[in-house]
């Protein structure tokens, strides 16, 4: 009798499958560089604003408010990005144009896979936190809300998050219809936020 062929978690399937799409937008978004200026960050945050304030009315709709072991409710970045701008000195950042082009949400599944870089990129923002504040003076009181994430509770929250995908992306295809909404995710948000790229 042969052995059963090992499976590989949800969790270890997304970080190595989007390994290359992650490493993308890092490097592309600039953030963390020495010659970091106000403006860019700015810029920065307009086209997030852009790319999140669409797809979470997206997630709502599809995932729900609440739910699978989580409350989307308080991992909404919106909110955020908005008080950000304000204090940046944008008046009303909801004229600002939003991105057209969104990951397929059609299903949970998706909207896992999806949530996975949104939620991932909670712990990088904290390195980016520190260095906005560093780099031109920007804290979570004065633009700087969006990265800081949750703060002191980013990590507790990352474990509710890896719980929640984990219990609820079991089977092979919903494994990899997750890994294509992360890709897509990922790659879509990489359009709309890079520093060098085009706006939303």
């Amino acid at each position: 009798m042969t052995a059963a062929r090992p499976t590989t978690g949800i969790l270890v399937r997304l970080k190595q499958e989007t390994r290359p799409e992650h490493e993308a937008i890092e490097t592309a978004l600039g953030l963390i560089q020495s010659t970091l200026t106000h403006a860019a960050y700015r810029r920065t945050l307009e086209r997030f604003y852009g790319f999140y304030r669409p797809l979470e009315v997206k997630l709502q709709a599809t995932l729900g408010l609440t739910g699978h072991r989580f409350d989307l409710t308080e991992r909404l970045k919106t909110p955020f990005l908005d008080a950000d701008l304000h204090a940046l000195g944008v008046e009303f950042p909801n004229l600002l144009p939003v991105c057209a082009s969104l990951p397929v949400l059609t299903h949970e599944v998706n909207c896992f896979g999806c949530l996975y870089v949104l939620e991932g990129s909670t712990l990088g923002g904290q390195l980016i936190s520190r260095h906005v504040r560093q780099a031109i003076g920007v804290t979570p009181e004065t633009g700087g809300r969006f990265f800081h994430g949750y703060g002191d509770r980013t990590a507790q929250m990352w474990q509710h998050f890896r719980a929640a995908v984990t219990a609820f992306v079991v089977s092979p295809a919903d494994q990899d219809a997750a890994v294509a909404a992360a890709k897509d995710t990922f790659q879509k948000l990489h359009r709309s936020t890079a520093a060098q790229g085009d706006s939303p």
